[in-house]
């Protein structure tokens, strides 16, 4: 069975996801105020991200030992996963799991992937990197695979 976790703020990455995979959805909800403008989510979820804030978000219940498959999604903030995925995985140290990384850019990923892995235990199996080149034209959206 395969859990599904993500962060999607714009929806790209949730949609990215549903496109490719089945399994149980868990999405992470931050606990802060996003601002409206796009902007000034850049500016202030950018800096969160750069100075490698752990933001809070809401609780989520997961039982691992239910999943032999763990999908992970983030957007890329900053050339970084979101804080949000970084708190959550510093806290979830699953073992033993065959995992996919999913990332979602607006211009490149910089060194997200290693940021990803670097949270991860490596008693993991990582079976796919996939980051996708995404934005205001999501459906001309390139896949780069690893």
């Amino acid at each position: 069975m395969k859990a599904i976790i993500y962060y999607s703020l714009s929806g790209h990455t949730k949609k990215a996801l549903e496109e490719r995979f089945e399994g149980d959805y868990y999405r992470l909800k931050g606990k802060i105020k996003i601002p409206r403008r796009y902007f000034f989510q850049l500016a202030y979820l950018g800096m969160f991200a750069s100075l490698n804030t752990k933001l809070s978000y809401e609780p989520l219940e997961i039982d691992f030992t239910k999943y032999d498959e763990i999908v992970l999604g983030s957007p890329v903030w900053a050339w970084t996963i979101t804080p949000f995925m970084k708190k959550f995985l510093k806290k979830n140290r699953f073992q033993n799991k065959k995992v996919t990384l999913l990332l979602t850019n607006e211009g490149g990923p910089g060194k997200a992937m290693e940021h990803y892995k670097r949270y991860l235990d490596p008693s993991n199996t990582i079976m796919d990197e996939i980051s996708l080149t995404v934005g205001h034209d999501y459906e001309k959206s390139t896949i780069i695979k690893k």
